[in-house]
């Protein structure tokens, strides 16, 4: 009797995980060029700390990315939220419930951005683009040109703490994203929602006739995103030890080119947690390159648009080159055959 052999499958690296990893590795190369001590563990570690909030903003925005829609008021949020916890704090009371109030107004003007676009039937990137300038010039009303400050030692300080001691050790922030990426992962890729999610995003006018109510899971989505600026508001905070009206602006870019350049389809329909998580750390190598070249904020900011634009517009001309080849192919085949 034959004995059936299976052949060993080989692992292939995902297409939308190419362009961040050489990126990624271009970066390390390049950095430890200026220094010796760029790829040491303990610096990688103790550098993560700055972009976590970068890093949990793109894994929300990556649930209403490939819904087809865009958050670009992530970062005013973060900072309306952050400047409820500093109001409400300036007022006496204590900073738990502070908190709580900061994740609250998140989850609240996610949900304002949601309701907007859904009820209205307006445009995301119109909505959240005027959400973005509304957001931070509450921000600016509430905090004016001040700083809060002298916030309680127990609060500050979050990035400092560690899980695990030793050299480099394992900081919490580090930690909760890696906690926060595996439960995104499994609410994208194995939940129900995750499939009505990508579903919706390729295309619902299909999902509604299926039953699937895109309008709830696209409100789900913003609802998520602001919750989740609401928390990251809490860390930066913490991290800062101060809050003033223009905390996190920028960040906005950061998370959306994070999100694009691992994969995720900007018109919607498709994308992965998995290329948000390693799309992130290659912009971090990138920044943390240049500043260890001595390269100036303008320039980082031009290099990570730069990164944006390729990412959005090398899918498409390859895109555009495959089914040029495949068309021709056919065309080709038919031919033949007459």
């Amino acid at each position: 009797m034959s004995k059936l052999t299976k052949s060993p499958t080989r692992f292939k690296v995902p297409g939308y995980l190419i362009g961040p990893i050489l990126i990624l590795v271009a970066a390390m190369i390049y950095g430890s060029l200026g220094s010796e001590y760029f790829l040491q563990p303990s610096s990688i570690i103790f550098n993560t700390g700055r972009y976590i909030e970068i890093g949990l903003l793109a894994l929300a925005l990556t649930f209403v990315i490939i819904n087809g829609d865009i958050d670009l008021s992530v970062a005013s949020t973060l900072a309306a939220s952050a400047g409820v916890l500093a109001k409400l704090f300036s007022n006496g009371v204590p900073i738990f419930w502070c908190c709580v109030a900061s994740i609250f107004t998140g989850f609240l003007l996610g949900l304002i951005n949601g309701l907007i676009v859904i009820k209205f039937g307006l445009p995301s990137l119109v909505v959240t683009l005027a959400t973005l300038a509304l957001y931070r010039g509450l921000t600016q009303v509430m905090l004016g040109d001040g700083v809060v400050a002298n916030y309680p030692e127990s609060f500050v300080g979050f990035d400092q703490r560690l899980l695990i001691g030793g050299n480099p050790g394992l900081p919490a922030p580090l930690a909760l994203f890696i906690v926060a990426s595996i439960i995104f992962y499994y609410v994208l890729h194995r939940s129900n929602y995750g499939i009505k999610n990508i579903m919706s995003g390729s295309n619902p006018s299909s999902s509604n006739f299926s039953g699937i109510s895109v309008n709830n899971v696209r409100l789900v989505a913003f609802a998520l995103s602001g919750t989740v600026a609401g928390i990251c508001a809490v860390m930066i905070t913490s991290r800062l030890g101060s809050t003033i009206s223009n905390v996190g602006l920028g960040l906005e870019l950061l998370a959306i080119t994070a999100v694009v350049l691992g994969g995720t389809d900007i018109f919607g329909g498709r994308g992965a947690i998995s290329g948000t998580v390693v799309a992130l750390f290659a912009i971090m190598a990138v920044r943390e390159a240049l500043v260890i070249q001595d390269i100036n904020g303008q320039v980082q900011d031009a290099a990570i648009g730069l990164l944006l634009i390729l990412t959005v517009l090398v899918p498409r001309i390859r895109s555009y080159y495959v089914d040029k080849r495949n068309r021709k192919k056919r065309f080709n085949e038919a031919q033949a055959k007459a």
